[in-house]
C-alpha cells in the first residue's frame, strides 16, 4: 500500500480536527455570552424573574447559534468517521495482501523465512514506518473521544439555559465537557 492513502486519511482527519476547534472557540464565546446574560454576579431575584417572564430574542439567537455549531461539530465527527472507516479498509487490504503474498510464496515452496520478509502491513512514509494497524487504532481512538465530547456538549448546551443558578452553571461550565467548547 502506498502512503499516499495513509496521507489522505490523516489529511482528512486534521482538517475535520481543525474544524472542530474552531467550532470549540466559538462555542465557547456563545456559552460565556449565555452564562453572563443568564447568571451574572450583577442580578439579584427581581431581575432574574424579570428574565424568566419574558421572552428575549437576542439569548434565542445566541442559543440557536449554539444549536448550529453543535451541527457542525457533528459534521466533523461524521467526517472523521469517514476516515475511520478508510484506515479499517486500508487495514483490511493490506492484511489481505499479506495473506495473499504468504499463500503465493507457499505455492512456490519458499521457505517460511523468506515469507516474513514480505509483510505489507507495513506502509512506507517519506522517512518512516507505519503499521496500518497503528493507523486504524489511533482513529478509532481519536472517532471515541470526539464522539463522546460531542455527546456531553450537547448536554450542556441543551442544560444551559435552565439552570437555577449562576453556580450550576459555573459547574456545567468547568466540568471537562468544557473542553470541547
Amino acid at each position: 500500500m502506498s502512503e499516499k492513502e495513509v496521507k489522505k486519511i490523516c489529511s482528512s482527519l486534521s482538517l475535520n480536527l481543525v474544524k472542530w476547534k474552531l467550532a470549540s472557540k466559538e462555542g465557547k464565546i456563545i456559552l460565556d455570552y449565555i452564562c453572563g446574560k443568564l447568571y451574572s454576579k450583577e442580578k439579584d431575584e427581581e431581575n432574574n424573574k424579570s428574565l424568566d417572564d419574558h421572552f428575549d430574542e437576542e439569548l434565542h439567537v445566541k442559543c440557536q447559534t449554539l444549536a448550529n455549531i453543535l451541527n457542525k461539530m457533528s459534521e466533523a465527527v461524521a467526517e472523521i468517521e469517514l476516515g475511520e472507516d478508510k484506515a479499517v479498509g486500508l487495514e483490511q487490504l493490506c492484511d489481505l495482501s499479506v495473506s495473499m503474498n504468504k499463500s503465493m510464496l507457499s505455492n512456490k515452496s519458499f521457505n517460511s523465512s523468506s515469507s516474513n520478509n514480505h509483510n505489507s502491513s507495513i506502509i512506507e512514509l517519506d522517512k518512516s514506518m507505519l503499521l496500518s494497524s497503528d493507523l486504524t487504532k489511533w482513529t478509532q481512538t481519536i472517532l471515541k473521544c470526539y464522539k463522546n465530547q460531542l455527546k456531553m456538549n450537547q448536554i450542556v448546551s441543551q442544560n444551559i439555559c435552565h439552570l437555577k443558578s449562576r453556580e450550576e452553571a459555573l459547574k456545567h461550565l468547568v466540568c471537562p465537557a468544557r473542553a470541547g467548547y
